[in-house]
């Protein structure tokens, strides 16, 4: 039986064209059982593969041809065949050779296509995953820490968000505004690990300097604060500790610092104002701005927003309050014009009545008529005047002005109405009091012409031998007389309008002195709810009739120039700051001067040199 296996064996191989030697033989033999059980796996197949890969380049051959054909079988290995077995077994050997070699070839053949596919497949997978693995190791980042702690600005339009990974893809978590600073804790391929702020995560490098442009942008955005250690520490005017002091701060209080000089550093305080310390005394720090989280940023657009509606809601309550001052000037205005129309017509009616032939009973009427216009008039400036005291307390300087001058037409409207009532009535007086003396005059007249009479006619004799003595005597007396009553005249007419202007001036400085007390308020002319130094004497001047200008510089270049060692009260002194007037005052004697001082002393009297007077002026003669 082992005879004739070998001899199958034998057979097979042939058929499939396989040499045969030493090491094909034992080799296949080695694998033998395999092909026989095991051929329509792909286990074996490969395996066998892998043991035909070791035949003779013959046996490769006829395994590559797939045509299904079987090699012919050599007369020589035939006959060798034939030797070896009797002629029964031969027939039977070669019949069952046949066979088995038709099957062989068969099996063979399928298994080897198989395993060749199988092999090729396998071959291809390997060597994508060896490409896919290569390419991993090839694109695999790795994180940078080179540049950890490092500081970077941003340079952008408007801001650069700030992710969670080292991804466009990554989830923003914060941002980052052009010139904020950031510390660079890594790199990962084109991407920053930062930390600004509060914020931390990824950003791509592209947008940030660093380096010496880093440092050049730096010195542009730094914010440099000293913080006091000191308990106490004295701002100075100057870097030097012989210098005024202008403030203390104390312990912990901070400051910006504006430069570095040696030992000082020059501080801003908190009210703007610029000054010195010792160096020595305070702990210096640099900061810069830095991102924000989203959450900071909600929060600080909440801010901002309601910082909007306050601003807007404040500038709503500006216009409502220039608009109620608007009407309350254009009712002020309404009202002033109706008195100064009122005041017209009762001037006019003066006028027509005082031409009328019933001269007794028209000087009735217009002087009840010009009364009544002197109580409309003067009620007229009284409005007037409120509406101008009233605009003093808004920030409205043409209002001031227009409601002051609307003031001060209704004043001389009420003073013209005056006038007219007092002419009226000292006429009315006057026609009186002549009528009366003409009647007593023209009795006294008939009674003296006829005692006269009587006393002629008794001494005519002797009148008419003295006449011509006392005629000449009378006549001398008289002109000495008249010449005496003349100087005299001259005398006291002189006297009386010396005394008469003398006494307004003293009157304008008396009823300027009653306001003393009341507020400093600039741009105002009211007497009792404020005003400054030019409209206090302008409001002064007004009381008595006279106008004067509105500024300080106007009024003393207006009126009569008076020397300073000739004032007398109710002139005006004018003092100067250098380059031009910038006070008026009002003398009332003594030495002494009443004026709208300052917004924190208000209207005062003060000595008339506290300043030296550079020019006076007067109104008033």
């Amino acid at each position: 039986m082992m005879k004739k296996a070998v001899m199958q064996f034998t057979a097979c191989c042939l058929a499939l064209g396989i040499s045969i030697s030493s090491f094909g033989a034992v080799a296949f033999a080695d694998n033998s059982m395999t092909l026989a059980g095991l051929s329509e796996t792909s286990t074996v197949a490969a395996a066998t593969s892998v043991t035909l890969a070791g035949l003779t380049e013959t046996g490769t051959a006829a395994t590559s041809g797939g045509d299904g054909s079987t090699a012919a079988v050599t007369e020589e290995t035939a006959e060798a065949a034939a030797d070896e077995t009797s002629s029964t077994d031969s027939e039977a050997a070669d019949t069952e050779s046949e066979e088995t070699s038709s099957a062989t070839e068969t099996d063979a053949t399928g298994t080897l296509a198989g395993a060749a596919a199988t092999t090729e497949a396998e071959t291809t997978a390997a060597a994508e995953a060896s490409a896919e693995a290569q390419t991993e190791t090839e694109t695999e980042l790795v994180y940078d820490t080179s540049m950890s702690g490092e500081l970077a600005f941003a340079q952008c339009d408007n801001y650069i968000n700030v992710r969670s990974d080292a991804s466009t893809d990554g989830e923003v978590v914060g941002k980052i505004y052009n010139n904020n600073s950031v510390t660079i804790l890594g790199q990962l391929g084109d991407w920053y690990e930062i930390q600004s702020g509060n914020v931390t995560g990824y950003v791509k490098a592209d947008y940030f300097a660093t380096g010496e442009a880093a440092d050049e942008i730096a010195e542009t955005v730094a914010y440099n604060v000293a913080t006091v250690n000191a308990e106490g520490l004295w701002v100075h005017t100057e870097a030097s500790e012989d210098s005024e002091t202008i403030a203390m701060v104390y312990s912990s209080d901070q400051m910006e610092v504006v430069s570095y000089e040696g030992d000082w550093m020059k501080v801003v305080l908190e009210d703007g104002t610029y000054g010195y310390v010792n160096a020595w005394y305070v702990d210096y720090d640099t900061y810069y701005s830095t991102g924000e989280t989203l959450e900071e940023e909600s929060e600080r657009l909440d801010e901002e927003w309601l910082e909007y509606l306050a601003e807007s809601e404040a500038e709503q309550e500006r216009l409502d309050e220039q608009w109620l001052a608007y009407l309350a000037e254009q009712e002020a205005a309404a009202e002033a014009s109706a008195a100064e129309t009122e005041a017209s017509t009762a001037a006019e009616t003066y006028v027509e009545t005082t031409t009328s032939t019933d001269t007794s009973s028209s000087s009735s009427t217009t002087l009840s008529e010009a009364e009544a216009a002197v109580d409309e008039a003067y009620q007229a400036y009284v409005e007037a005047q409120e509406a101008a005291d009233a605009a003093t307390q808004q920030a409205d300087e043409q209002l001031v002005y227009d409601t002051y001058d609307e003031a001060v037409d209704a004043y001389q409207d009420y003073l013209d109405a005056v006038a007219v009532a007092d002419e009226l009535k000292y006429s009315s007086d006057t026609a009186g009091t002549t009528t009366t003396t003409t009647t007593e005059t023209t009795t006294t007249t008939t009674e003296t012409t006829q005692t006269e009479a009587a006393q002629t006619e008794a001494v005519q004799t002797e009148a008419a031998q003295t006449e011509a003595a006392q005629t000449e005597a009378a006549q001398t007396e008289a002109a000495q007389t008249e010449a005496v009553q003349t100087e005299a005249a001259q005398t006291e007419a002189t006297t009386t309008s010396t005394s008469s202007s003398s006494t307004l001036g003293q009157s304008i400085a008396n009823y300027a002195v009653q306001f003393v007390g009341n507020p400093y308020v600039y741009g105002g002319t009211s007497l009792t709810n404020g005003a400054d130094c030019s409209g206090f004497t302008q409001s002064v001047f007004a009381n008595f009739g006279i106008s004067i200008p509105r500024t300080a510089a106007s009024q003393a270049s207006s009126g009569t120039s008076v020397s300073l060692s000739d004032i007398q009260a109710g002139d005006l002194l004018f003092y100067s700051d250098g380059s031009g007037i910038s006070h008026v005052a009002l003398y009332i004697g003594g030495g002494q001067v009443v004026h709208a001082s300052t917004s924190s002393t208000g209207i005062i009297i003060s000595s008339y040199n506290y300043r030296t007077p550079v020019c006076a002026r007067r109104y008033w003669s």
